[in-house]
């Protein structure tokens, strides 16, 4: 009696490696082109018109700020509202979402006043942060988190009920203790909805950091945009703009590519 087992031949997975490779190449290609086009029609239209600064005007007064270093203390200022505030989410957030999901009382009591609150704009609330913590990064990291945390929430919460509901037994049958069970079979099968949860967190809270700048604060690229605003420094002006475009484009590709790879995984 012969079995007969068939597997991909490496010639098969050679092709399916080539093709894969091709098309990454491709897909990047047509993102360089997209974002070559961006900058045309900005030199364009910069052409046209004096209130707007042409793109080597930009960079090269965004060169003149890192060279001269005024730029680094509100590039700190700004990253650092950012990181404390999406830290300070992810800790209350990431729990709490758990929690709802995992409860069907908690989820009955919050899933509504979670859903309100977070149609509400975070801005108003920014006036008592700043009585709260003042002028500077506490402010904005606060404002951050407070921005954050929803999406974070209710990711988490749609994640956890969207678990197969074969894992829990699983996790009994292995006699698993719960903080186990939730690292080894929670955590791994709603990994692709937290980093959902976790890209939109963050580019929410990089948002509201710098419109946290534009109101109040000390340092930061909002703040030292709109005092180039202010004194009609159009190209530092979009220099800062474009600097800022950078710092979101690379912190979403990261998460991005993180998520794809978990997605893939699962």
């Amino acid at each position: 009696m012969s079995t007969d087992l068939t597997s991909p031949s490496t010639p098969q997975i050679t092709a399916h490696a080539g093709a894969t490779r091709s098309r990454k190449l491709k897909d990047n290609l047509w993102r360089a082109a997209v974002l070559v086009a961006l900058v045309l029609i900005w030199a364009l239209l910069s052409s046209m018109s004096d209130l707007i600064a042409s793109p080597t005007a930009s960079v090269t007064a965004l060169g003149k700020r890192f060279a001269d270093g005024s730029i680094y203390r509100h590039l700190d200022a700004t990253l650092q509202a950012v990181a404390i505030g999406f830290l300070i989410a992810a800790t209350i957030g990431f729990p709490l979402g758990y929690a709802i999901g995992r409860s069907k009382f908690l989820g009955a009591v919050f899933d509504p006043i979670v859903a309100g609150a977070f149609a509400i704009p975070r801005v108003v609330f920014f006036p008592i942060l700043l009585q709260i913590f003042g002028v500077g990064v506490g402010a904005q990291a606060a404002m951050a988190a407070l921005a954050a945390v929803f999406p974070i929430i209710v990711s988490t919460t749609a994640g956890v009920r969207a678990i197969n509901a074969l894992l829990p037994k699983l996790a009994r049958s292995l006699s698993l203790s719960p903080l186990q069970t939730v690292f080894k079979i929670y955590i791994p099968a709603m990994a692709p909805s937290l980093m959902v949860g976790i890209r939109i967190g963050f580019s929410i809270a990089f948002i509201n950091v710098i419109i946290a700048e534009f109101f109040a604060a000390r340092a930061g690229l909002g703040l030292l945009a709109l005092r180039a605003y202010g004194m009609l420094d159009l190209p530092t002006m979009y220099g800062i703009i474009v600097l800022l475009a950078a710092i979101a484009l690379a912190g979403n590709l990261a998460l991005w590519a993180v998520e794809r790879r978990l997605g893939e995984k699962a």
